[in-house]
């Protein structure tokens, strides 16, 4: 798919909106069916196909309209559809929260088929301040449909959604300059793959890295990459941005992620039983435990992050 056929699909949802307005906001199920489901295809999504999007998704705090999979099968983002004019407000917002916040899903999208909002649910601030992006079909075609790919679904699977008021394209790696019209936007977010290819960004959700790699650098939820020559210095570095951001505190050390005596972090360098780490990085007061293969660092990862209430989808790491 080609950014000229998004412009084109743009506009064509704009002549609906133009010509059958008044029927739209009489009925949910149209809106869904006239503007919303043919949007969702225009992104990649397909939406009859059940491993990529699952219509009333049920969750224990109600049922949210669509669910958008990722690659193992898990929600990553929740939409909330409602009908053409309906004025988005806290009511809608916290309704699609709480099937998130439910489900562990990181992003939700509300929207009444022409005005759209994406929402970080992990940001740790107020709902109304953790907007990635949003998107008026009544607006410009062509910027329209530049916000829009903060929905493409090569994006999403690959835990590239930022949290930003920009198009996804002024941000994401490895783009590097804006596209044209004729940009294949295939070549813009490559598919997600299973091997640690050097240059390319894995996000933390369910990498493993192969024995005898290393990392050359972290990216982090705000989009600031830092180098990261080893795993030890990965896994400091993890800590010491979680730390930075009020996210870990002294109150949550020790730190430990197994059962047994050893600690991943601490306010000292030694384990349950007295014993000192072999290993470690120092982050400010803290010791953390770097005495761990590569894979276990990047899981190690993975549970600090989720310990601090963060997602180990908005952190990647990119190999030497």
């Amino acid at each position: 798919m080609v950014l000229e056929d998004l412009h084109e699909l743009v506009e064509t949802l704009q002549g609906r909106i133009a010509e059958h307005g008044a029927a739209l906001q009489q009925s949910e199920t149209l809106t869904r069916y006239a503007l919303i489901d043919p949007l969702l295809r225009g992104l990649g999504w397909d939406t009859g196909d059940p491993s990529q999007v699952l219509p009333e998704y049920r969750s224990a705090a109600g049922s949210a309209d669509y669910a958008l999979l990722g690659l193992s099968g898990s929600p990553q983002v929740m939409v909330e559809a409602k009908k053409l004019g309906t004025h988005l407000d806290v009511k809608v917002r916290q309704q699609v929260t709480s099937y998130c916040q439910e489900e562990g899903v990181p992003f939700a999208v509300i929207t009444d088929g022409r005005r759209w909002e994406i929402y970080d649910i992990f940001q740790p601030a107020a709902m109304k301040d953790s907007l990635v992006a949003t998107l008026d079909l009544g607006h410009d075609p062509a910027a329209t449909s530049l916000r829009s790919l903060a929905l493409w679904r090569r994006s999403v699977v690959a835990g590239t959604v930022v949290s930003a008021a920009t198009p996804l394209l002024d941000v994401a790696p490895p783009v590097e300059k804006a596209p044209t019209n004729t940009t294949d936007l295939n070549e813009l977010f490559p598919a997600s793959t299973p091997a640690a290819d050097p240059g390319l960004w894995h996000i933390l959700t369910d990498f493993i890295p192969e024995s005898g790699t290393k990392p050359g650098a972290i990216r982090f939820p705000d989009n600031t990459v830092v180098s990261t020559p080893n795993w030890a210095d990965f896994i400091g570095e993890v800590v010491r941005w979680l730390k930075a951001h009020g996210d870990l505190t002294d109150s949550d050390l020790p730190i430990q992620v197994t059962s047994g005596a050893t600690i991943l972090v601490g306010l000292s360098p030694t384990h349950k039983t007295g014993k000192q780490f072999k290993t470690l990085r120092k982050v400010d007061t803290w010791f953390v435990n770097a005495n761990y293969a590569s894979a276990d660092h990047v899981q190690n990862a993975r549970s600090v992050i989720q310990l601090a209430k963060s997602n180990p989808a908005a952190f990647a790491v990119r190999l030497q």
